[in-house]
């Protein structure tokens, strides 16, 4: 009996060891797959870190931008014209809508040229492509109105495109020279409806009182335009900061926030052809 026991041992043994065994048991092999959440997170993370870096170099962009358009003009005035200011030293046409009743103020409230005022605001609308800031007011006011409504920049350095301020009188200057002389533009109220005149010393214009200079050229960047570059750049920031402060923990709020951050980059991608439409 003893001996019968150990023959069947010796069968069951072969039969779960032989690989021709008629008792085997086939168990396909199934290769180790991850965890599928795992990887999900994992790419979307890659994503938004990709997004992130996008982000980043946006704002640095636009606040390149600013610097080159804002500063290439600075270091140009060591030249006798700013580079792309066009100096007018002739007449304008009385047809062109700056200096017509068409865009010029003084001329629709019936004070036209030859008047100093009415020219210098046609002037720098015509300069600037757009209607000047400053709300109108007499010659000698100019100068007051602007330091209080913070239209434009001032002070007391000639540049190119800037409105030269005296008590009774308003100009534009059109050229810096190299030996220091200031080229400017007028009209007369009641007097000369053009000319061109270079001071040594902007003081001694008619005896009046020099106030300084209002800096009104632009540059070629309009104040609109200005204004697109800088919301674009807080916008950017805003977007940057919600992506990096939020921080999903479970699966739902991961998958929401990965909506919120995919409409998030949709309007990010489309920020410069908004920028410039």
């Amino acid at each position: 009996m003893v001996v019968r026991m150990c023959h069947r041992l010796q069968k069951c043994k072969f039969a779960i060891l032989s690989p021709v065994g008629r008792n085997r048991i086939n168990i396909p092999f199934q290769k180790p797959t991850p965890d599928s959440h795992y990887l999900t997170k994992r790419l979307s993370k890659e994503k938004n870190m990709n997004k992130n870096k996008k982000l980043l170099m946006l704002p640095i962009a636009i606040v390149f931008t600013i610097i080159v358009l804002t500063a290439s003009p600075l270091f140009a005035l060591a030249s006798d014209d700013d580079e792309g200011y066009v100096p007018r030293l002739t007449a304008p046409d009385s047809s062109i809508p700056y200096y017509s009743t068409e865009l010029n103020w003084y001329h629709q409230t019936g004070t036209p040229m030859p008047n100093c005022v009415a020219y210098a605001y046609g002037r720098i609308y015509e300069m600037n492509g757009e209607k000047p800031l400053i709300p109108g007011g007499n010659a000698g006011e100019w100068y007051g109105m602007n330091q209080r409504g913070g239209y434009y920049p001032y002070g007391q350095e000639p540049k190119v495109g800037a409105v030269a301020c005296w008590s009774r009188h308003v100009a534009i200057v059109e050229k810096v020279n190299k030996d220091g002389s200031v080229t400017i533009s007028e009209s007369h109220w009641g007097g000369t409806y053009f000319d061109v005149r270079t001071y040594q010393d902007m003081s001694s214009h008619f005896g009046q009182t020099f106030y300084g200079y209002i800096y009104t050229y632009n540059h070629g960047m309009t104040t609109q335009f200005r204004n697109k570059l800088i919301n674009a750049k807080k916008e950017t920031n805003t977007q940057y900061k919600q992506n990096t402060n939020v921080a999903p923990s479970d699966v739902g709020e991961f998958s929401i926030t990965n909506l919120d951050r995919e409409a998030q980059s949709d309007s990010t991608d489309n920020l410069l052809d908004r920028l410039f439409s």
